[in-house]
């Protein structure tokens, strides 16, 4: 752990991150790579954000709307219709159901199924493309069944927030335990160790 701290901005131009990664790559005797092409920077920016290759008339249009404005204009409209995309929260959601370790099945040697796991996958996604804020996010996810006042799907009015916390339900699940007490004390502290580590980013179990 550090403490937080204000550290001094170093002088130059740019924004105050360009100035910090500026003055380390000057450190290491780095030297800063070529400025992107429109063509690239898009690239760059669709598998960034959703994860997909753009299409050959997403490029076209980019440079287009490069070449009669300007790149920051263009990037940053760009980056607000991807956000706007479905592919953003399907692209993110896959990397926080890493975290949560998603699965469709239990695992252990009859991999029995997990029922309705998909619910929480379409979860996350809806989540995202909502820009859900985050503290939302967790309270669903840590007690949404508790929530006096849950949050509603906003089309089909059902309740959304009792979703976040099946991701509790992802873990191994043994077959006929010997140690049935055991078997439950495991799977306990599988939830408590996912829970630190997605959302303290510690190792609590």
């Amino acid at each position: 752990f550090q403490p937080v701290s204000n550290p001094e901005i170093p002088s130059g131009t740019g924004s105050a991150i360009d100035r910090f990664v500026e003055t380390r790559m000057a450190e290491k005797d780095l030297a800063i790579s070529a400025e992107a092409t429109p063509r690239v920077l898009a690239r760059r920016l669709h598998y960034a954000i959703t994860g997909l290759p753009p299409s050959p008339e997403a490029l076209d249009r980019f440079e287009q709307d490069v070449a009669t404005s300007d790149v920051d204009a263009a990037m940053s409209k760009l980056v607000d219709d991807l956000l706007e995309s479905p592919g953003f929260g399907e692209r993110w959601a896959r990397h926080w159901m890493d975290w949560v370790r998603y699965a469709e099945s239990h695992g252990s040697e009859g991999d029995p199924p997990i029922p309705n796991a998909y619910h929480y996958r379409d979860y996350l996604i809806r989540a995202l493309n909502l820009d859900l804020p985050y503290d939302q996010f967790i309270t669903e996810h840590v007690a949404g069944d508790l929530l006096s006042t849950p949050r509603s799907h906003p089309d089909q009015r059902f309740n959304e927030s009792v979703i976040g916390s099946g991701f509790w339900w992802f873990h191994e699940a043994t077959h006929a335990p010997t140690d049935v007490l055991a078997d439950e004390a495991d799977r306990m502290s599988n939830q408590i160790d996912v829970f630190g580590k997605a959302f303290l980013g510690l190792t609590i179990s």
